[in-house]
């Protein structure tokens, strides 16, 4: 365990908030700690009356601070959890009270500060009273004749979006922007915030800086120049949350095109993947975002300063990058499961267990690329990684995840390249059918796609597969997709063959296999292309809400009767 993270249990241990409503607190001390707040000296935190703008991060705090993901209009983490405030002072040894104005309750609270990670600067936290309410507070901080006021305030569900350029991609750019972008204002109880794109070699305390400041939605703070905020798919899945929901959604977006996962991962979770610390890096094309590819340079920068915030979940879009080079595609399978397991850990830790350490996380598997029918290698091999090689989430690598399936949503016309497809309504409306299904457990029909349970190979001629949804039969839309790998009598070697469906019923397809002519088959694979199918036009789909099947690769086992089956991984996980 590094430096770093002893530190934060230390500072975890001594900033615990005693809260004053539930100790013998007297009246004459709340009124003496409600003077101090009227008398100090205020701090203006506001955004310029909800003006976006930057925010620069001094080195050393000169007075009372908020570490720069607490401002005015943000949303903090509902009950049943506890929301975590945490800031910065040069006062070591100095109290910090604490006072929550809600419509019908006043909450006290009181902290010390204590040694920080450098010399001179100091840390506190306090941990908030569980809240269910809907209605805005206000939050004061004092100390040292020093105030802070936190206003309109909503506690709500708190997720994070990360990822490079598909989560970067604003709803400027996506298809029915404009639309999107004006009817934003009807959701002023979602809020935004956008973290800058900077680097760092070492782990930092706080944001250096800020794109875009806690806001309410609007077309401004949702609809900036192409490359800025906001985020399309992480709005389009807050969005969807909102309105199931019925309650605040905070979201906060934290994401750089162009940048692989060894960038946002600290290097104790590419040490379980055994990743060098400096590696050789390659120039690429496959994004025209050309991101830092330094290991743990994003982790140090973009996710560490907001380990100690409460949130509920996080969306994940990234593995364009990691498609390039070999080494980093074959082992996407431990890096991205690892850098999960990592922030999960590490927010319950220096969040002093507010966060979960199983929260929720989300992903979109990736979407297609270019219009080539003969790429089998580089995002096919990374969709299955996607799902450290179970074909499905959640599974026994990767509990309490969800993904959106993606691959038939091909834009190859986008002015952004056809690696970004301009369809975000249908990532985010998928993603949120996962997420409410998986992270809220709620019921909302079909959320996954159809799934091969069964696979019957009977030589020479004869391959049958079974389907388990869970709303209604499946649907078949293109014949095309599947290929058997398989030695036939006539050429030694294996190879790929493309098998079209012959018949199909409400669960199961069928496949004249003679192409193989009667030799051994190896493996069975579906939609292993960069870009498997037209738009929404794969072979096999759900009745029930239209999801595509995600794409497999399984091999073939003998069976103790004499016959072949599929070794599928998923089976049991489902």
């Amino acid at each position: 365990m590094s430096w770093t993270y002893i530190i934060f249990i230390s500072l975890a241990i001594v900033c615990n908030v005693s809260s004053l409503n539930n100790s013998p607190f007297t009246e004459f001390t709340i009124r003496m700690s409600m003077s101090v707040l009227q008398d100090a000296k205020p701090i203006n935190i506001s955004t310029n009356n909800g003006k976006i703008q930057n925010e620069r991060v001094k080195a050393i705090p000169a007075q009372l601070s908020l570490a720069k993901i607490f401002q005015n209009n943000m949303v903090l983490q509902r009950a049943p959890k506890r929301a975590r405030i945490y800031g910065f002072s040069p006062n070591i040894g100095a109290k910090v009270l604490a006072q929550m104005i809600t419509p019908k309750k006043m909450y006290y609270y009181s902290t010390t500060v204590v040694q920080g990670p450098a010399p001179g600067v100091g840390s506190w936290s306090v941990t908030l009273d569980p809240m269910n309410i809907t209605d805005p507070v206000t939050i004061k901080f004092v100390s040292h004749a020093v105030s802070i006021t936190l206003s309109n305030v909503l506690f709500g569900d708190v997720w994070l979006c990360s990822g490079q350029s598909n989560m970067q991609f604003t709803v400027a750019q996506m298809f029915n922007g404009d639309q999107e972008a004006q009817g934003a204002s009807n959701y002023p109880n979602i809020r935004l915030f956008s973290v800058s794109k900077v680097t760092s070699p070492t782990p930092l305390y706080d944001l250096q800086k800020v794109d875009e400041s806690w806001t309410q939605p609007s077309v401004a703070a949702v609809s900036n120049a192409p490359w800025t905020y906001f985020s399309s798919v992480c709005w389009l899945f807050g969005k969807n949350l909102h309105q199931t929901l019925g309650y605040p959604i905070g979201l906060v977006a934290t994401d750089w095109g162009g940048t692989p996962v060894e960038a946002w991962s600290s290097p104790d979770a590419l040490a379980k993947c055994h990743v060098e610390k400096t590696e050789v890096q390659m120039d690429k094309v496959v994004d025209k975002l050309q991101g830092p590819e330094e290991n743990s340079c994003l982790w140090n920068s973009m996710i560490h300063p907001l380990l100690g915030m409460t949130i509920y979940g996080s969306i994940w879009y990234q593995g364009e990058d990691d498609s390039l080079l070999p080494v980093k595609m074959n082992r996407y399978n431990c890096t991205f499961p690892a850098m999960i397991q990592d922030w999960r850990s590490k927010f319950n830790m220096v969040s002093q267990q507010q966060t979960s350490n199983s929260f929720p996380f989300g992903f979109v598997q990736l979407a297609p690329n270019r219009p080539d029918p003969n790429i089998t290698v580089g995002f096919p091999d990374i969709r299955w990684h996607q799902t450290a090689d179970f074909g499905i989430v959640p599974n026994p690598r990767m509990p309490n995840t969800f993904m959106a399936v993606t691959m038939d949503l091909p834009d190859f016309k986008s002015k952004w390249g056809a690696i970004h497809p301009r369809d975000k309504e249908d990532v985010g409306q998928r993603l949120a059918l996962a997420g409410l299904t998986l992270a809220y457990n709620m019921t909302m029909g079909e959320f996954q796609g159809p799934l091969v349970v069964k696979g019957h190979y009977t030589p020479p001629a004869s391959l049958i597969l079974e389907y388990k949804t869970s709303h209604g039969p499946i649907q078949v839309k293109n014949l095309n997709g599947f290929e058997i790998l398989c030695q036939s009598p006539s050429r030694p070697e294996y190879l790929w063959y493309p098998l079209t469906i012959k018949t199909h019923t409400s669960s199961t397809l069928s496949f004249d296999t003679s192409v193989c002519g009667g030799g051994h088959a190896a493996a069975l694979r579906y939609a292993w292309r960069e870009s498997p199918c037209p738009f929404k036009a794969c072979a096999v789909y759900s009745t029930d809400n239209t999801l595509p099947a995600p794409p497999f690769i399984f091999p073939f086992v003998n069976t103790a009767d004499g016959k072949m089956m599929l070794d599928i991984k998923w089976t049991g996980h489902d």
